[in-house]
């Protein structure tokens, strides 16, 4: 605990609190910081080590280990991302005309590293032909 005290800052103590009953005494000594440092004896000076910044600062330097390094979207992810949209769209348009997803066909080209819509074909059967243009 020496070593701790050492190698923690020291902070201004902001108000003294005398705990217990004669001969179990502790002086709670309430830092500037926020932290509480528990003593046998009330401090003369007006400053202490805080241990608990000490141990806070070790913790958030483990926790932000543990976060790990940002990810940064590789082309593969922004190519997987723009086959997505385009399987959305594809969807969209089976839907749209109430036909099989199998129906239809969306061609893309890569410009510059990015999927691009380039057309779109639809199969249509006599049936879903007569029911589009069926208004009864």
């Amino acid at each position: 605990m020496t070593s701790e005290r050492r190698r923690s800052p020291r902070r201004k103590i902001a108000e003294i609190k005398r705990v217990g009953a004669w001969g179990h005494v502790s002086y709670h000594h309430v830092l500037v910081c926020g932290h509480t440092e528990i003593r046998k004896r009330a401090a003369s000076t007006g400053e202490l080590a805080c241990a608990w910044c000490l141990r806070a600062e070790q913790k958030a330097s483990e926790i932000r280990a543990l976060v790990g390094p940002r990810v940064i979207r590789t082309e593969d992810e922004a190519l997987a991302d723009d086959e997505v949209k385009i399987e959305r769209t594809r969807a969209a348009l089976a839907t749209r005309f109430s036909i099989p997803v199998d129906a239809v066909d969306v061609l893309s080209e890569d410009i510059s590293g990015q999927l691009v819509i380039r057309s779109a074909t639809i199969f249509l059967s006599a049936r879903d032909v007569t029911r589009l243009v069926d208004t009864r």
